[in-house]
């Protein structure tokens, strides 16, 4: 979808789209269109009695002669006119009407004192998050998800600088788009090699990227990633991503860190056959970092950020890890596999503390569709968020809830701790019941954070949405590239 501003409405015809917003306030070039159409427009509004709420329309086709030949009016609740996630939705919104009415070009007049331009350029944010199709395998096209919005020649005052604002959100969207697509993509095309040449390839938008492959894994002891691992004819990969925003201090302000099983079969710990599909997108948590990765490069965040993604595939085999039995992790520390369906904290324990190690990071933060515990426990509106430092909790619920992609705190106090213990190594890898799924998860994780402030989100409630949503269609959702965006740009932009 191709944006142009503009400062000035033009006379060219074609259709218009007139967001109403305050109340009964009108545009200008509204106001003028009207006044020499007989007052067309405000009578049909009149007939119709249109009221502003939220999501209220009317499609009008103007008389001959008209400047627009036609004009497609969205109403706001005036309540809702100021908060900029109200105004990302009505952009998703528009793009629907848009979509149903097949239109590929518009005209989006917006008045400045009607809206800031963060606010505008959120407007144009929902509308191209409503854009993403994955159509990638459809051979008949009938089956295709069609979007028909190619361009919005958008007319506003203060154009320049919603432009440059723009610039910003579109890193953003960029960033959306690649979590979508690569979660969108079937196992047997993103391997772990696969997806690690996707994660190269970022180093076109001005990222350093190291791989390290199974021979450097072993050399670096990672014993407990190379565990999941070894059941696979697909080889693992570790991938490290480097940003330097501020060349002037070596320390690294935060590092991501995701889990990338790009298949989980749950090893010999097998899943049920319903529902197996889905866990093509348990490599989540490393695609949201890719994406992230890649906003943050874009939009030349003044941040020093870093990202490590640990890419394996869990497969039962005669090769594959059994339960029952003991791995060494990277930090020294071993760990009884009680259920290899438990593979993605293993995978985590090693590319943790080696971020750890290779960056020495004030914040960690790690991505994981971890546990199916978090789903009985939240639902799938929230991520669960679990920290070794509340204030560092307390921002990210307060930034969740601005930016849409809301967090739930979830408890990992030393209270859990015996929840994790084995009789013949430090820790197993799963609880000793059924209770507290999510939370055993998270405290085996904060067994290899060492003096470092970090939180795991657990996204798999997130990852995926089953049904079309605001700004988010049907399929990978993108959720925490805008999230963690916002923590990186409050604080340092």
């Amino acid at each position: 979808m191709k944006i142009n501003f503009n400062s000035k409405f033009s006379n060219d015809k074609g259709s218009l789209l007139f967001v109403c917003v305050k109340g009964k306030s009108l545009h200008k070039y509204l106001i003028d269109l009207d006044k020499k159409n007989s007052n067309y427009v405000s009578n049909a509004m009149k007939v119709v009695n249109f009221n502003y709420k939220e999501n209220n329309q009317l499609d009008l086709i103007l008389p001959k002669g008209s400047k627009a030949d036609r004009i497609i009016l969205v109403g706001i609740d005036e309540k809702n006119s100021s908060n900029d996630l109200d105004l990302g939705k009505l952009g998703s919104n528009i793009t629907s009407i848009l979509n149903t009415n097949k239109i590929k070009e518009i005209s989006l007049v917006l008045e400045e004192k009607s809206f800031n331009v963060t606010q505008i350029a959120m407007i144009l944010y929902g509308m191209s998050l409503n854009t993403y199709r994955f159509n990638k395998y459809f051979s008949d096209k009938k089956k295709i998800r069609a979007n028909f919005i190619e361009k919005i020649n958008l007319y506003c005052e203060n154009h320049n600088k919603i432009s440059k604002e723009w610039k910003r959100f579109n890193a953003i969207k960029e960033g959306v788009f690649l979590t979508r697509d690569l979660v969108s993509e079937p196992a047997n095309n993103l391997t772990p090699l696969l997806l690690s040449k996707e994660a190269i390839k970022l180093r076109k938008v001005g990222l350093k990227v190291e791989q390290l492959d199974e021979k450097k894994l072993k050399e670096l002891k990672m014993g407990a990633l190379l565990g999941v691992a070894q059941g696979s004819a697909n080889k693992p990969y570790v991938v490290t991503l480097e940003w330097r925003g501020n060349k002037t201090k070596k320390t690294m302000d935060y590092t991501f860190v995701g889990k990338g099983v790009t298949f989980d079969t749950g090893g010999i710990s097998i899943k049920p056959s319903g529902g197996m599909e889905e866990m093509k997108y348990d490599m989540g948590g490393s695609a949201v970092v890719l994406g992230l990765m890649k906003t943050l490069a874009l939009r030349k965040t003044k941040a020093n950020v870093s990202a490590v993604v640990g890419l394996v595939e869990n497969m039962p085999s005669g090769t594959a890890q059994r339960p029952g039995d003991v791995v060494k992790s990277m930090s020294g520390q071993t760990i009884e596999v009680i259920n290899t369906d438990a593979e993605g904290r293993l995978v985590l324990a090693d590319i943790l503390w080696y971020a750890q190690k290779k960056f020495k990071p004030n914040k960690i933060v790690d991505l994981a569709t971890l546990t199916g515990a978090i789903i009985v426990s939240i639902g799938q509106e929230k991520a669960g968020m679990f920290s070794n430092n509340a204030n560092f909790a307390d921002e990210v619920t307060k930034l969740g809830i601005k930016v849409g992609e809301e967090v739930w705190n979830m408890p990992v106090d030393d209270s859990y701790e015996k929840d994790i213990s084995s009789d013949i190594a430090d820790m197993k890898n799963v609880g000793s019941g059924r209770g507290a799924g999510s939370t055993a998860g998270a405290i085996f994780l904060k067994r290899f954070i060492k003096n470092t402030i970090w939180m795991h989100l657990d996204i798999a409630g997130v990852t995926w949405a089953k049904a079309d949503r605001p700004m988010t269609p049907k399929g990978g959702s993108g959720y925490g590239v805008r999230l963690l965006d916002e923590l990186v740009f409050s604080n340092f932009e």
